[in-house]
């Protein structure tokens, strides 16, 4: 290929600079593609008393509204999030880098794109590695979600109960628009973003980028899922402007950390979609949250411990602001080839409704090497449903916990169950087994 001459005259500048006349440059493709035939069992939910529970101004029964039912699927990402990625990285010299990344979420079950339909939904950014740090600029990884994928011992799959906290808002996960600086010394890894908008559209609802029998499809009247595909548009008001921090120490057997995350609402209504029309139950101001979590391995037997704390508040116009706990502990185990594990989870409203979910999730993977296994997983979790309490913008009550509130809402994607959805004072439990390849 070749260079003009003014590129050349620019890259020999860039090259004299760092001190070094030929960089070395190199790009990799890497990803993990995981599917699992999976059961999904749901008890019958009650929703009398609740906006799910209407129709107009007709109360419909739980057996309509909230019916128990049994699904069998083959559904992607259950112990790790499918995807496919680029990675390219240039030395420059004098320590410093250049370097990108584009990678995008993969549903293997039907061969299309998650995060909302994007082609490099999950990551697409440009960085520099310094003496000093590393700036990256893009859609990147909150230092929310880097901090849980630093602790847990799974992988934040739709199994991985551990990261319930981190998904109660989509922005604390990828984040479009966002600048990063990153900096280790020794055991310390400290980070620091800023995004001038990282996902919070007008509105807030379930619709997604494309329909589905439970979701509307996404427009300018519906309003859109935290983190939607078009959510990111910046404004002159300032709306889903985000800060966010990590500070973390990483020895041999033992990762601790804290992370803290913050975003600006700007007075979006949050509601459910009526025909082709948002109905705000909220109005949203701003939202903010705070984890500290610790992991210890075992030396010499390679069991892993972690437990985590996660505390958000979603700050309303009004008086409700509605506050969210999520307690979670992991033990896994190795035993040969294979890997034992068992997941904890307590979320609840600390106030507002004040339900609560609580969860189990066992695992066990045959490892035939360090890229291919096979897993099976068996748990559930319980909601319940908690006080009926009426929201601060309409007099439509909501009644349950985080997870049955807070996905049919839009604040909430779910990687749990891949996206099963939880029935409000009800049981939801999963059975799979599945295939999982990295590369």
């Amino acid at each position: 290929m070749k260079r003009t001459a003014a590129s050349a005259a620019c890259l020999t500048a860039l090259a004299l600079f760092a001190g070094q006349a030929a960089a070395q440059s190199s790009v990799t493709i890497y990803g993990t593609l995981d599917v699992g035939l999976d059961r999904i069992d749901k008890s019958q939910g009650n929703v009398q008393g609740t906006v799910f529970g209407v129709s107009g101004t007709t109360p419909v029964p739980n057996s309509i509204a909230a019916p128990a039912s049994v699904t069998t699927r083959l559904s992607p990402s259950h112990t790790r999030q499918s995807n496919i990625g680029f990675k390219g990285v240039e030395d420059l010299g004098g320590g410093y880098r250049g370097l990108f990344v584009l990678e995008g979420g993969i549903t293997i079950d039907n061969g299309g794109l998650a995060n909302d339909n994007r082609l490099f939904g999950r990551q697409a950014y440009v960085g520099l590695t310094t003496p000093v740090g590393e700036i990256k600029a893009g859609r990147q990884a909150s230092p929310m979600l880097i901090g849980y994928y630093l602790v847990t011992p799974e992988a934040l799959g739709s199994t991985d109960f551990f990261g319930a906290g981190l998904v109660v808002n989509t922005v604390q996960t990828w984040q479009d628009n966002q600048l990063s600086y990153a900096i280790k010394q020794g055991p310390i890894t400290a980070i620091v973003s800023y995004a001038t908008n990282s996902g919070i559209g007008s509105g807030i609802s379930a619709a997604r980028a494309t329909a589905t029998a439970s979701t509307p499809v996404a427009t300018g009247t519906t309003g859109q899922i935290v983190g939607g595909q078009t959510a990111g548009a910046e404004t002159a008001s300032g709306r889903g402007k985000t800060a966010g921090a990590l500070l973390a120490y990483r020895a041999d057997n033992i990762v601790a950390l804290a992370s803290y995350h913050r975003n600006n609402f700007d007075n979006v209504p949050i509601g459910v979609v009526s025909g082709t029309t948002l109905v705000p139950l909220f109005i949203g101001e701003k939202f903010s949250s705070y984890m500290g979590a610790v992991k210890y391995t075992i030396p010499g037997v390679g069991t892993s411990i972690a437990i985590g704390g996660h505390e958000a508040k979603f700050s309303l116009r009004g008086n409700t602001d509605p506050k969210v706990r999520t307690w979670t502990a992991t033990l896994k185990h190795p035993i040969g080839l294979f890997d034992l594990s068992a997941i904890f989870l307590d979320t609840r409203f600390t106030n507002y409704t004040e339900g609560k979910d609580r969860g189990l999730m066992l695992g066990v993977d045959y490892n035939f090497s360090k890229r291919t296994a096979v897993y099976s997983r068996f748990g559930g979790i319980k909601d319940k449903r908690g006080k009926t309490v009426v929201s601060s913008a309409t007099p439509l009550p909501l009644a349950g916990g985080p997870g049955a509130i807070l996905i049919p809402l839009g604040t909430q994607e779910v990687p749990l169950f891949s996206g099963a959805g939880q029935n409000i004072d009800a049981r939801t439990t999963m059975f799979s087994v599945g295939l999982r390849h990295s590369f």
